[in-house]
């Protein structure tokens, strides 16, 4: 009902604001476990863009579920340099942490609800051609609510956060434009892009919560993260294409506020199918994903395929066992069909069976909708 009411809203005003030079879209779906018990979480999202509104930067507002994203972007600083400003919020059910899984089942009781605020200002210096490096000085407000927990089981901290952070990108995609807009839950990409950076998050006041005494969540003050990652497509014929994603990341005293989501087939997370979304949180791993895309009729633009993903990440089984690792990955079918401004996502998938893993097969499923609305 409000994707409805979201695409509707913004259909009123399509005439007008195309011709202010603003674009919209809209996007709904759900991502579900089915085997070995039914679990799942869905999400609604609307995104318009103003383009050289504000020092001939882009304007843009963007809904998702229980986040609301105001942006200032890409406002030119002088030769080679853009400036970008945001601030966000999101309310109850940050980072997943309302729900708890565990070797890849539900723990009832084990999850609170997680609220912040985050201003993000961010510079990019361009320092050639697709290359590019940024600087982003984040400043977040973490709040945190019981939510029938166990009783042995302490919150972190309400926070502030100091999260800056040094990146490089290196961007030679040719897909349009059009690709990246909030309705396209899977742009298809042709070309490569690579991205690394290096962080830290300063935090006003920590503690060890969780479990106490299992190690896994004793953060310190100074939280350390580096990441990588990779997305690259190739045509391979007429009817055919292949897509890879890797992401790499390594972090130093963490917690499941800072590490990254596993499990899922939808674009917030780090896929592997099978697994319920965000089945894992971990800071240590290396995980990549391989898709095939095939086009039934060579000139219209529906296309099915498979992915497989597969990887390693640290404390597979949530005990704080740090420098334990294990295996994780999956098989997908996917359909992703388009006519006109419309886009409909369908994936079914199954986890690999690993010794972490509880009560094998895993089994799940994504449905997605997205309509550019002008």
């Amino acid at each position: 009902m409000r994707l409805v009411l979201a695409v509707f809203a913004l259909v009123l005003i399509s005439s007008t604001a195309r011709a202010e030079g603003w674009h919209g879209s809209a996007a709904a779906g759900g991502d579900f476990a089915f085997v070995p018990e039914a679990t799942g979480f869905g999400f609604v999202l609307f995104d318009a863009t103003g383009e050289d509104k504000v020092g001939k930067g882009d304007v843009r507002l963007h809904y998702n579920t229980d986040t609301i994203h105001l942006a200032i972007e890409r406002v030119p600083m002088g030769e080679n340099f853009e400036f970008s400003v945001a601030l966000r919020g999101e309310i109850f059910m940050a980072g997943l942490l309302h729900q708890y899984y565990q070797q890849g089942l539900r723990r009832s009781g084990l999850g609170f609800n997680a609220s912040y605020v985050v201003l993000m200002p961010k510079i990019q210096w361009h320092v050639a051609n697709q290359h590019t490096l940024e600087v982003l000085t984040d400043v977040r407000y973490w709040m945190f609510v019981d939510k029938n927990p166990d009783p042995a089981y302490l919150l972190p901290a309400n926070a502030w956060v100091f999260e800056p952070r040094l990146g490089y990108i290196y961007w030679n995609v040719d897909s349009p434009g059009e690709e990246y807009r909030a309705s396209k839950l899977f742009p298809r990409i042709e070309g490569i892009a690579v991205g690394a950076s290096v962080g830290v998050d300063v935090r006003s006041d920590v503690r060890s919560w969780g479990f106490v005494g299992d190690g896994r969540n004793d953060p310190t003050k100074a939280i350390w993260t580096l990441n990588q990652w990779l997305r690259a497509g190739w045509q391979t014929g007429e009817r055919f294409r292949l897509e890879l994603q890797e992401t790499a990341n390594w972090g130093w005293n963490q917690d499941d506020l800072t590490r990254m989501r596993v499990g899922g087939m939808n674009p917030y997370v780090v896929i592997v199918p099978g697994l319920p979304w965000s089945a894992n949180i971990s800071e240590r791993l290396l995980i990549a994903q391989l898709s095939g895309h095939i086009r039934p009729k060579k000139n219209k633009p529906q296309e099915l395929g498979l992915i497989v993903s597969g990887g390693a990440l640290n404390d597979p089984r949530r005990q704080g066992l740090l420098d334990e690792y294990d295996g994780v990955g999956g098989l997908a079918l996917f359909t992703d069909l388009r006519w006109g401004r419309w886009q409909v996502y369908a994936r079914v998938g199954w986890a690999f069976p690993t010794q972490w893993l509880l009560d094998n097969p895993h089994l799940s499923g994504f449905v997605g909708l997205g309509v550019d609305a002008f």
